[in-house]
């Protein structure tokens, strides 16, 4: 049964028939039901490709929602996408690279914000016991309301697909913050040991009207790093 919410011209919500009227976004939709179809040649490789962009790509984005869900809200304002829509979008057809059936995400042309402010210069990450620190060039010339603007920093890490990301950090004109992350050891059946840390880093002005696009930071190798240290260590007590 459906409903007409303004008498017979108005929006339809519920099914009627073959037809399915619903809201979203605040919009009114009509679709029809798909309707039950024979299976019939089998999908080419081509299809496959696509599937498989969806599925890398959805995969990644589900464990950073909460920050694209900011990071490209501004990109998606006025039209009927959500930010979740256009961060996936955007991220399959420009992200992900190779040939069916070897594809993967080149995590350097990942993008999880999107718009005009402008992007942090010369970004660097450094990782210590367990804290990330991210620096980068502070323009002197910078003013008001630039120099108000908020970092947005971002740790991925692929082994168990989480995520660590602070939305609001310090000021553009701090040049400077920290991110915690938590690396799994790997000592559980229900995790990997983290040994691949992908950084990300973008602004967001003061009043949210405005967001820079997401700059790639680096890729942290924790195995590498630890080594790195130890022998960093070794050599300056020896």
């Amino acid at each position: 049964m459906a409903r007409l919410k303004s008498r017979i011209l108005g929006p339809m919500t519920g099914k009627l028939a073959y037809l399915v009227g619903y809201e979203r976004l605040g919009q009114p939709v009509l679709r029809m039901k798909p309707k039950k179809r024979k299976k019939k040649k089998p999908r080419t490789d081509a299809q496959k490709a696509v599937n498989l962009r969806f599925k890398i790509v959805n995969l990644f984005i589900s464990a950073i929602n909460d920050f694209t869900n900011v990071g490209f809200k501004l990109d998606v304002a006025g039209t009927t996408k959500t930010a979740q829509n256009g961060a996936s979008s955007y991220n399959i057809r420009e992200a992900v690279i190779g040939e069916y059936p070897h594809l993967e995400l080149d995590y350097t042309k990942v993008m999880i914000s999107k718009g005009e402010l402008p992007c942090p210069i010369n970004p660097k990450v450094e990782l210590e016991n367990n804290v990330l620190t991210f620096k980068w060039h502070v323009d002197p010339l910078c003013g008001y309301p630039l120099n108000r603007d908020q970092v947005m920093m971002l740790a991925y890490l692929p082994a168990n697909n989480t995520v660590r990301f602070v939305l609001s950090g310090a000021r553009r004109n701090a040049g400077t913050d920290t991110l915690l992350v938590h690396l799994e050891k790997g000592d559980s059946e229900q995790s990997k040991k983290d040994d691949v840390i992908e950084t990300y880093i973008a602004f967001i002005s003061d009043d949210r009207l405005s967001i820079s696009n997401s700059v790639y930071v680096g890729r942290i190798e924790v195995g590498n790093f630890k080594n790195i240290k130890m022998i960093e260590k070794f050599l300056t007590t020896n």
